[in-house]
């Protein structure tokens, strides 16, 4: 999909119908719903799983419905609001639906609704979307139906481009790649604070106007970690502030694999991996951050 008009600055980059540089994940994702599995949706603070599962669902509900059929193809609850916990506990036990549900990691907190109210959701495809949280909780083991995992990260060089919108100038863009990286959530802000500026104003005055606002963001993906050496291998991504091969990261931490550490960075929204010139590279690539970090955990 591309862009025709500018949207509103402040419109989320994601919404039905227009969900942009994810798509093909989008097609890998209905495939698997069609064919009736059941999948685990995990990554970190505003990487998309609520975009994604809202798009999921408008697009699921396009296609025509059975013969005498009126019920939807897809339904969204949110596990975070009652409301939607107490749809999900009165909902039919026999209905074939494809459930969506976001905010997993209440399932694991047991505030709003617990797993013995989900139980109708075992049999057809499901989608169990969550944080970290909610990661660890079904790895190991404690819910009783087979989920295919899809971690979300942050977009390619190329998925970044496509969310770009046609009014932003090349220095704009780059501008916005180089202090937000290629996080949906950063790009989505530094792309609506751009369009709102006057011409007259630098791109980089502009990112230094909206800085502050995103530190309890930043703060927020730093509390998903859990372990000293994700902060090890985190810090020394975020140092060199270049694209590093894992086994040299590896060796300059005293490691003999980072890989479990690195899979957590990257599902969590603070790492990138690529391949860069048939070679496998991880870097942390938003300035922003990099510079909220290392003055925010006064690494040296």
């Amino acid at each position: 999909m591309s862009i025709q008009d500018d949207p509103p600055p402040a419109a989320p980059v994601f919404g039905p119908g227009a969900f942009l540089g994810r798509e093909g994940l989008v097609r890998n994702v209905v495939w698997r719903l069609k064919r009736r599995e059941s999948l685990s949706i995990f990554g970190g603070p505003k990487l998309g799983k609520t975009s994604l599962l809202h798009h999921l669902a408008w697009q699921l509900n396009q296609g025509p419905l059975p013969p005498g059929s009126t019920r939807p193809a897809a339904v969204y609850f949110d596990l975070a609001v009652e409301a939607d916990c107490q749809r999900l506990r009165s909902r039919s036990q026999n209905g074939d639906a494809i459930v969506l549900l976001d905010n997993c990691d209440s399932l694991v907190e047991g505030d709003n609704i617990s797993l013995s109210d989900i139980k109708h959701t075992q049999e057809g495809a499901s989608v169990f979307a969550g944080a970290r949280a909610w990661r660890e909780f079904e790895r190991e083991g404690r819910i009783a139906k087979k989920l295919k995992p899809i971690p979300l990260a942050v977009f390619l060089e190329k998925e970044a481009e496509k969310i770009f919108s046609p009014s932003l100038s090349t220095a704009q863009k780059a501008c916005a790649l180089t202090y937000g990286g290629t996080h949906p959530f950063l790009l989505k802000i530094l792309q609506a604070a751009l369009l709102c500026a006057t011409k007259d104003i630098r791109p980089e005055q502009v990112v230094e106007d909206v800085r502050r606002s995103l530190f309890p963001f930043f703060q927020c993906c730093v509390n998903q970690m859990r372990d000293p050496l994700e902060h090890e291998v985190l810090t020394y991504l975020v140092s060199v502030a270049k694209p590093v091969n894992p086994k040299e990261v590896a060796l300059a931490v005293g490691m003999s694999t980072i890989k479990p550490i690195a899979d957590t960075l990257c599902s969590l929204g603070l790492i990138s991996r690529w391949i860069r010139d048939e070679e496998a590279t991880l870097s942390a690539n938003s300035r922003l951050f990099n510079e909220w970090y290392l003055e925010t955990l006064r690494v040296p």
